[in-house]
């Protein structure tokens, strides 16, 4: 506040300024005018998002994210301008002479000066408050992780809206409790938007192995190895895309995840509290797998390698070994990219493609497994390639049948739409998936018959040693048996594929 000797009165009595005259300047003007402006508007926007039942992605990245550091911003540029005046006044640029500050509620300018500085004070710390507490739930939110990056995130926030944790948040997984690894993601995803805004992003976005949170502070929050489960039944039916074998093939068995009480058996015997498995992988994706050692209860430990692994003679270093957790079986447990064959399976279970259209499955399955170089692309060639492809080899089926085939045509697009993103790379094929193993090594990638110990035991490939096959076989002609069966290969006439790994011909397209 300054010395009011030299503000003077007109004829009428009107004081000529209300205020200092150090800010009476264009920059301090500025500052009022976008203070101003961003106040009313975020008064606006905060009512919208108070009053809105349905919060939306953008109005609150707008509100609690762009627009506070230019109401700071306006704010700082108050006194930046009345300062800026002053020191033109000392050098002789202005021609108002400095005054020594002082405060003096007698005044009226001074008064209004402490009005508008308590008033502006009190409203911006409870802005402050209210916008710094929803800026960090926003910034926590399901929309603000997968919508905000547009195409980004795009394939993850789809498949996670189809996942059994989709009433989860992304940050109970990705950060968990704790202020260490909040403000290490934070970081990290700092990182990440500088790299989409210079776009030198990588397609597909990788898996982030590395550096994921152990699954005992995430995952075991809810999920947890002292709880235990029988077995549960899992039901199947699969469509041929091969001419001359069954149209389909049903099988129904037992799933052995957990055993009884203490005695450390089943699936899950891996992540039992009394039993420790560790491991090395070669790759960073975790899919070739040369060392194992596996410790029980009593602390006895044996180790099991391949034939090519590079430490069978050694112990590898301490950094390459991993402890088991969940993750290193479930590692897509709400990013599930399902193949072609799983999708045409259901398609075709649920009726919304008729199986009696000849070579559908296969035909959809090519249709769908195509690289497209973007999703409209995509959405408008699958119905006019499977128009031509029948309309070329199957005329007088095409004739009778078009309006069935555009309705197909259609189904497949939608079908792609939810499941394959070109823009991004992402497909079944791009992220391999650690549950059972038909089209990635998952259990095999240690479960192959090959690992073996010095002492020459090695680590079972024995089908029955997680599940029991109580039917199976082609439609009216199953077989049952409650002590279990022998797998049968639905569809091959031999018996090569027990020499051989699912994944050797199932790449599920």
């Amino acid at each position: 506040m300054e010395n009011s000797n030299h503000i003077k009165s007109n004829n009428d009595g009107i004081p000529k300024h209300k205020f200092s005259e150090y800010f009476y300047n264009p920059i301090t003007y500025g500052g009022v005018i976008i203070s101003v402006l961003v106040f009313i508007i975020e008064c606006f926007l905060f009512a919208m998002d108070f009053l809105s039942p349905h919060p939306s992605t953008y109005l609150g990245m707008f509100t609690y994210i762009l627009l506070p550091p230019f109401l700071i911003l306006g704010l700082i540029l108050i006194p930046l301008g009345a300062s800026w005046k002053r020191k033109d006044v000392k050098q002789g640029k202005a021609k108002i002479s400095p005054k020594v500050f002082y405060f003096d509620p007698s005044l009226p300018e001074h008064r209004n000066a402490m009005f508008v500085f308590v008033i502006g004070t009190s409203v911006l710390l409870l802005m402050t408050a209210v916008g710094s507490y929803k800026a960090f739930h926003f910034t926590e939110s399901v929309e603000f992780c997968g919508k905000v990056c547009h195409k980004i995130m795009e394939p993850e926030h789809t498949m996670y809206l189809q996942s059994p944790h989709a009433k989860v948040k992304c940050v109970e997984c990705h950060i968990g409790a704790g202020a260490d690894w909040y403000v290490r993601y934070k970081v990290s995803g700092a990182r990440m938007l500088f790299s989409t805004i210079q776009k030198n992003y990588q397609r597909p976005i990788p898996t982030p192995v590395m550096n994921l949170r152990p699954a005992k502070e995430t995952c075991e929050q809810c999920h947890w190895p002292g709880k235990h489960f029988s077995s549960f039944e899992l039901r199947k039916t699969y469509f041929s895309a091969e001419k001359n074998q069954p149209e389909s093939w049903y099988i129904r068995m037992l799933v052995a995840v957990g055993g009884k009480e203490g005695e450390g058996a089943g699936i899950h015997a891996h992540m039992y509290n009394n039993n420790e498995v560790y491991y090395v992988a070669d790759d960073e994706k975790r899919q070739v797998i040369s060392w194992v050692k596996s410790v029980n209860k009593d602390g006895q430990a044996v180790v099991f390698t391949s034939d090519n692994s590079p430490y069978k003679d050694q112990v590898p270093p301490s950094d390459k070994i991993r402890k088991m957790d969940c993750m290193d079986c479930h590692n897509r447990p709400s990013h599930h990219f399902r193949s072609p064959n799983d999708l045409m399976n259901e398609a075709l279970i649920q009726k919304q493609i008729d199986l009696t259209i000849p070579d559908i499955k296969s035909k959809s399955m090519e249709l769908l497994s195509g690289h497209y170089e973007t999703e409209n692309q995509a959405l408008v060639e699958i119905p006019q390639l499977l128009n031509q492809y029948y309309q070329k080899k199957y005329p007088d089926y095409f004739k009778d049948h078009q309006a069935d085939l555009m309705a197909t045509g259609q189904v497949l697009a939608v079908i792609f739409k939810n499941n394959f993103f070109p823009e991004m790379k992402a497909r079944w094929d791009a992220y391999p998936e650690n549950i059972g193993h038909w089209i990635s090594p998952g259990c095999f990638r240690c479960h192959d018959g090959e690992h073996k110990s010095a002492q020459g035991q090695i680590i079972t490939r024995d089908c029955k040693s997680c599940h029991t096959i109580l039917e199976q076989g082609a439609p009216g002609k199953t077989e049952k048996n409650a002590d279990g069966l022998e797998f049968v290969h639905p569809f091959n006439g031999d018996e090569s594929w027990k020499e051989m790994n699912c994944t050797d011909c199932h790449t599920g397209n």
